[in-house]
Parts: C-alpha cells; sequence; structure tokens
C-alpha cells in the first residue's frame, strides 16, 4: 500500500477514488462526489481584445489578490483564512488529466482540506504555491472567470528544493457584499504532482 500522507491533497483525493471509478462504484472521500464533466481549461476564445481597458482596475487587483491569498493561505496551512476566500456555497474539482474528478461542496468541502491541509503541515514538507500567469476571461462587476498557470515547488526538512509540477487552475469568483470570492474552482495540474 502506497503511504499517501506527505502527498498532496489532490492526488491523494484522486488515488482514493481511481480504483472504484475504475469500478463504476464510486467509493470518495467524505464530502466529495465524482465528477465526470469537469476538465482542464487547454483552450479559450477572448470576447475582446487581451490588451482592453474596459475593466474596473480595482476589481482585477483585488481578484489577482484573492489568488495570491489563496497560494498564501493553503501554503502555510491556514485553513480558516483560506475557507474565506471561497463562497459558501463554492464546488471545489480537483483532478488528473486523464483520470476522473472528484467534487467537494459545502461542509465536505471545507473538513476534507482541512484535514489535507494539516496532515500536510505536519510531513516535514513545504509546498508553494507560484502563480503568477493569471488571464481573466471575462469580467463583469460582479462576476469573473479566469484561468491560473503556475508552478508547484518542494522543500524537504528544509532541505531539497524540487519543481513538483505544473498548474493549471480555473476559477468563477463573484462579488458579494463589495469582496471577491471563489464560487468555483478546478485544479487540473498538467500531470502528476
Amino acid at each position: 500500500m502506497v503511504k499517501t500522507t506527505f502527498l498532496p491533497a489532490v492526488v491523494t483525493a484522486i488515488l482514493l477514488a481511481l480504483p472504484a471509478l475504475a469500478e463504476d462504484t464510486p467509493a470518495v472521500p467524505p464530502g466529495a462526489t465524482v465528477d465526470r464533466t469537469s476538465k482542464p481549461l487547454l483552450g479559450y476564445t477572448l470576447t475582446g481584445p487581451a490588451g482592453a481597458t474596459d475593466f474596473d482596475a480595482a476589481d482585477r487587483l483585488a481578484i489577482a489578490n484573492v489568488l495570491y491569498a489563496y497560494s498564501f493561505f493553503y501554503d502555510n496551512a491556514q485553513a480558516d483564512p483560506w475557507f474565506a476566500l471561497f463562497t459558501d456555497d463554492c464546488t471545489f474539482v480537483a483532478g488528473v488529466p486523464g483520470e476522473g474528478a472528484l467534487s467537494f461542496t459545502g461542509e465536505g468541502f471545507r473538513t476534507f482540506w482541512r484535514a489535507r491541509m494539516k496532515d500536510f503541515a505536519t510531513s516535514g514538507q513545504k509546498r508553494r504555491h507560484l502563480m503568477p500567469n493569471i488571464l481573466v476571461l471575462e469580467q463583469t462587476p460582479t462576476t469573473a472567470h479566469i484561468t491560473v498557470q503556475g508552478l508547484l515547488t518542494n522543500t524537504t526538512e528544509g532541505t531539497a528544493f524540487t519543481a513538483v509540477g505544473s498548474l493549471n487552475y480555473e476559477g468563477w469568483l463573484v462579488k458579494q457584499d463589495g469582496v471577491w470570492k471563489i464560487d468555483r474552482w478546478h485544479d487540473f495540474p498538467d500531470g502528476p504532482v
């Protein structure tokens, strides 16, 4: 049996579900369901020029800050501030391309990811999500559709540094009471992490 304690949360969840996906009788972590329709974003046609200036710059900066906070809070195992970046009824889909994906919502989302953060925080490994490549695909005064590409790194016991894999995120954000929050998030790394 492969010890999964130190694997990233996404891979652990997927590994737990893969045997069941093959049998068509899913056994998934509590709080998750098998998502057979979500896929990684591999292309998109913009509705206007990428350099257009017809958007609210303060909103655009706030959206980027949500994504930077996502990395910071997750990498430092700060579950409560990380969950505050999401709507109460968000959907979080995680999967490896070519395999099944898992969808988390509500309290199941919070319970699963809180446990994963705690496990990883005590593993002796330090992950960093480097997410500088943010592209806003669509933005209105109250909604945004974005994609993020980045790099996941790891340092073991403060010594060995490695690049773990490339990240491919897609997100849908909503503005609630003047605050941007993630309403739906797709986490599909380009390969195993």
